[in-house]
Formats: C-alpha cells, structure tokens, sequence
C-alpha cells in the first residue's frame, strides 16, 4: 500500500512537472515573437488576447487565435481583425464594406470609407478560447513571468547544485 501511494505521487509530481515545463516553453515562445504592438505572432498566426470586448462574439479575457489566410478569402460582409495606424496601433475588429486589389496587394474598406492595407490586415479566421486569455495575460506580464516562471526555475537550479554538493560531500566521506 505505501509503495502504490509513493508510486501515484512520483507519477502525479512527474505529470505536473511537464506540464509546468510545457506551459513555461509556450510562455517564453509567446514573448520571444512579440512584435511591436506587444502581441505574439507564431507564422501565420496571431494571438490576441481581448483586454475590451470586440463584439458580443469576443468578451475581455478571451484568447483569440487569428489565422491571416490569402486575402483573396475575405469578401464583402465579412469580419477582420486589423492594426489600425491611426489609432497608434490598436487592434480592431469591423465589416469589410469592399475590397481592392493592386499589384498583388489587397486593401480592406470597412466602416466609413477607412482603408485597411495589406500590411495592417491580421485575419479573419478565428478561434476563440473564452477566459484563457487572462490567464496568458498574467502569465506574459513582468511580474507573472517574473513569479510564475523565473523564479521556481531559480529555485530547482539551486535545489540541483544543493543536492550535487551533499553528493560530493558524501563521496569524500566515503573515500
């Protein structure tokens, strides 16, 4: 019976230790492909994390993962998520009203006659993971990076050279 309760808990710390180090390698991967707007972007990929809500589709905290596909793809009607460089940056959320293209390059009209260029468009293809953005939100953050990242990692780093230097101090006894 001792050696099955030793035999859970050695399975269950081994299951929590990658799934620590896993969510500690997507986190740095996250910041490591920040662009200057401060939001990841993995290829073609972009993560949003909603911090107002966009529509009654997208609620604050929610993590949206916006795919930029071929501009071909977007028509007349349909939402895309754009930079907006008259609005320093920010990301928005609209109706394309009309599309253009020139030289191979797609321009977006939506709203009142603004104009979303190719450079500034994100995607349109959506998948919405409701409440986990706040959760990257904290995790992406200096002080829950900081917390939640460096820190424990700090402390197995010298946990390791601890229980190293007992070996050597044992091995010299010994001999």
């Amino acid at each position: 019976m001792k050696n099955t309760v030793k035999s859970i808990l050695k399975v269950l710390l081994i299951v929590f230790l990658a799934l620590y180090l896993g969510v500690e390698i997507f986190v740095t991967v996250c910041l490591l492909n920040f662009n200057d707007q401060r939001v990841t972007v993995l290829g073609k990929k972009t993560l949003i994390i909603v911090d107002e809500d966009f529509s009654k589709d997208y609620k604050k905290g929610d993590l949206l993962v916006v795919t930029k596909g071929d501009g071909a793809e977007v028509d007349k009607g349909d939402y895309i998520f754009f930079y907006n460089p008259a609005d320093n940056y920010v990301i928005n959320f609209a109706e394309v009203t009309n599309t253009m293209k020139t030289n191979n390059y797609y321009t977006y009209v939506v709203g009142n006659e603004y104009n979303v260029y190719d450079s500034y468009f994100i995607g349109k293809d959506v998948k919405n993971y409701s409440g986990i953005g706040n959760i990257l939100s904290v995790l992406e953050s200096k002080f829950g990076f900081l917390t939640l990242i460096i820190l424990p990692t700090m402390v197995a780093i010298i946990f390791e050279i601890y229980a190293i230097i007992l070996e050597v101090v044992e091995l010299k006894k010994e001999a």
